[in-house]
C-alpha cells in the first residue's frame, strides 16, 4: 500500500467512525419523542401583566416572597351516593361532560353507556341525561336511537369529551363539539385514534370526514409510536391562547426506563400528552406533559386529565392518577386504585403537576367509590365548583359494567389552594411587580372570620405607596369570594396605574385564596 493511500485512509477514519457512532445513535433514537413540556411556575423577574381575574395562589407565579404561611390543598365534598348509576343509566366509563344550558334552564350531561337493548346493536354509546339542579338526573326518551337516551354509537371506541360554544357561536351547526377514541375497523386498531363530531343541539351528531383527526400508531416499531393517540381524550377551549386543546393518553417506550406497570401491557406506562387546534379538526402532533418523576412511588400512571377550566390567567385540570400495583384495602388483591391531583398551566403549552392529592378515593370500604375517583368535568356555579367524577368500588378492571358509576363533589369556587396562617404570629405574602390594564377595585377571596387580612401596596423600590399601608387598610374579617379592600384615607386603586406595584398581604388566623382587580369574573 502506498504512503498516499495509507494517509488517505487515516484521514477518512475519523469521519467513518463518526458515521458509525451517528448511525448507532439514530438506531437508539428510532422513536419520535420530543421534549416533555413540564412547567414549574415561579414568580417572574419582570413585571407580571394580569388580565381579568381571579388571580389565584394555586401555583407560585404570584408569590415573590412569603413567610409564616402554609400552602394548603382543599378537597371537594362528595355526595354520599352516585348521581348516575350503572343499573339505571347504563354508565360504564368515568368520562363525563356537564354544561349548564341557560336557554333551556337545565343541566345537560353526556356520558358513556353500555347498551344491550333489543333492536339496538350491543355496545358503547354516547348517552344523554338532564337535570334541573345538577344533582337529580333523568334519562329522557329522545328517539334518536330508538326510544332511549342514546345519541350516537361508539361501538368500537371509548370516551366522549364535549365542548359547548354557547348559543351565540356563529357557526350554529358546530356549536357542540365532541371528541372520543374510535376505530374504523372493529377488528383492528388500524385507522384508530381521536374522532370528532359536531352538533347544533348536542343531540344530533355529524362525524368529521377527516376522522381520525389524531392517529393511533399501534405498531410498536413505528417511530411515531410514543405519539400514538390512546383511548382517553379530554378536550377543552383555552381562552388564554384562544384555541382548542386536548389531553391524550399516550404510551411509554422501553427507552424511557420506567418499570412495566401491571396492566399497561405494551404501553409499559400510560402517560399524558397534549395537542392543540384552531378548528377542532386539524390537530398538532401530541407532546408529553405528564410523566412519572423521581418523587413518585410505585408504577404511577395517568389517564389523561379531566375538567380543565380557565381561572384568570391559569388553566386548572385534574389528572386521573392510577396505581395498578396497589389494593383498595390493606392485604387485598392489587386491583388498582385511582384519585385526582391538580395540573396547571399559564401558557397552554407546559404543565405543572402538583403533588398533593386533590380528590381522593373514598376510604370507606363499603362506599361505591372506594377504589377510584377520577374527575371528568368541572362546572362553575355561583359560589362553588361542581366536580363530576367516575367512581369504582373494588378496582380498576373489576365489574366495569356494574361497579362504575358517576358522582358529584363540590368545592368552594376557586378554593383549590389557600395560603394559611393560624396561631399567634401573622404570615406575609408579597407578589411580584404587577401591572393590569384595568384596575377599578381590589377584592380578596379569603376565609378570615376568626382573624383578619390586611393589604398594602409597594412601589417598584418596595416602598409603601402613600395611603396604601397595612395601618390604613380596613381589616377583612369575613368569609367571602370578593371582599372589597379599602384604605382609611380613601385611597383608590385606580391611582396605581400605569406604574407597576407589589401587593403585600398580612394574614392572621385566616386563609388567603386569591384576589381580583375588578368585578368581572371568569
Amino acid at each position: 500500500m502506498s504512503q498516499t493511500s495509507r494517509r488517505a485512509i487515516l484521514q477518512a477514519l475519523p469521519a467513518a467512525l463518526l458515521f458509525v457512532r451517528e448511525a448507532g445513535a439514530q438506531a437508539k433514537r428510532r422513536y419520535v419523542v420530543g421534549p416533555t413540556k413540564i412547567a414549574r411556575n415561579r414568580a417572574p423577574n419582570q413585571v407580571a401583566r394580569l388580565g381579568s381575574g381571579p388571580h389565584l395562589f394555586l401555583d407560585d407565579y404570584l408569590v415573590l416572597h412569603q413567610e409564616g404561611l402554609a400552602r394548603t390543598t382543599h378537597h371537594p365534598r362528595r355526595l354520599p351516593q352516585p348521581i348516575i348509576t350503572s343499573k339505571e343509566f347504563g354508565v360504564w366509563q368515568p368520562f363525563v361532560t356537564v354544561v349548564r344550558d341557560a336557554e333551556k334552564g337545565v343541566f345537560r350531561m353526556w356520558y358513556d353507556a353500555w347498551s344491550e337493548r333489543p333492536g339496538i346493536a350491543k355496545g358503547n354509546y354516547l348517552a344523554y341525561a338532564e337535570s334541573k339542579d345538577g344533582v337529580e338526573w333523568r334519562a329522557p326518551e329522545l328517539s334518536v336511537i330508538g326510544k332511549s337516551n342514546l345519541l350516537m354509537p361508539i361501538l368500537n371506541g371509548y370516551g366522549g369529551s364535549l365542548i359547548d360554544e354557547g348559543p351565540a357561536f356563529k357557526d350554529r351547526a358546530r356549536r357542540f363539539k365532541l371528541a372520543w377514541w374510535g376505530r374504523k375497523d372493529p377488528e383492528s386498531d388500524v385507522d384508530s385514534g381521536v374522532f370528532v363530531a359536531f352538533s347544533p343541539d348536542g343531540l344530533q351528531w355529524t362525524p368529521s370526514d377527516r376522522n381520525p383527526v389524531l392517529p393511533n400508531f399501534p405498531d410498536e416499531s413505528d417511530p411515531r409510536y410514543p405519539q400514538a393517540a390512546g383511548d382517553v381524550i379530554d378536550v377543552f377551549w383555552d381562552p388564554i391562547a384562544a384555541r382548542y386543546a386536548a389531553f391524550i393518553k399516550t404510551p411509554a417506550i422501553p427507552e424511557d426506563g420506567w418499570l412495566q406497570a401491571p396492566k399497561a401491557n405494551k404501553n409499559l406506562r400510560r402517560l399524558v400528552s397534549f395537542s392543540v387546534s384552531t378548528d377542532f379538526v386539524r390537530w398538532e402532533m401530541p407532546w408529553r406533559v405528564i410523566v412519572p418523576g423521581e418523587r413518585d412511588e410505585g408504577t404511577l400512571e395517568f389517564y389523561a386529565a379531566g375538567g380543565t377550566i380557565a381561572r384568570g390567567g391559569l388553566l386548572v385540570g385534574c389528572p386521573r392518577m392510577l396505581r395498578d400495583d396497589l389494593p383498595a384495602d390493606p392485604g387485598g388483591p392489587p386491583e388498582g386504585i385511582g384519585y385526582a391531583t391538580l395540573v396547571t398551566s399559564r401558557d397552554g403549552e407546559s404543565w405543572e403537576r402538583h403533588s398533593d392529592v386533590f380528590f381522593n378515593r373514598n376510604l370507606d370500604p363499603e362506599s361505591w367509590d372506594h377504589a377510584m375517583t377520577w374527575v371528568g368535568c368541572q362546572l362553575l356555579m355561583a359560589d362553588e365548583v361542581y366536580l363530576y367524577y367516575g367512581g369504582y368500588k373494588q378496582g380498576h378492571k373489576i365489574n366495569r359494567r356494574s361497579e362504575r358509576q358517576l358522582g358529584l363533589a363540590k368545592l368552594r369556587r376557586d378554593g383549590y389552594v389557600s395560603r394559611d396562617a393560624f396561631g399567634p404570629d401573622p404570615g406575609w405574602l408579597m407578589t411580584p411587580l404587577l401591572r393590569s390594564e384595568r384596575i377599578t377595585a381590589l377584592t380578596v377571596s379569603a376565609e378570615a372570620s376568626r382573624g383578619e387580612i390586611r393589604v398594602q401596596v409597594l412601589d417598584h423600590g418596595r416602598q409603601i405607596v402613600p395611603g396604601f399601608s397595612f395601618q390604613e387598610c380596613a381589616p377583612l374579617r369575613g368569609d367571602g369570594l370578593r371582599q372589597a379592600v379599602t384604605w382609611s384615607g380613601g385611597a383608590s386603586v385606580t391611582r396605581l396605574q400605569p406604574d407597576p406595584f407589589h401587593l403585600e398581604f398580612r394574614v392572621t388566623d385566616a386563609r388567603l385564596y386569591g384576589f381580583e382587580f375588578d368585578g368581572n369574573r371568569t
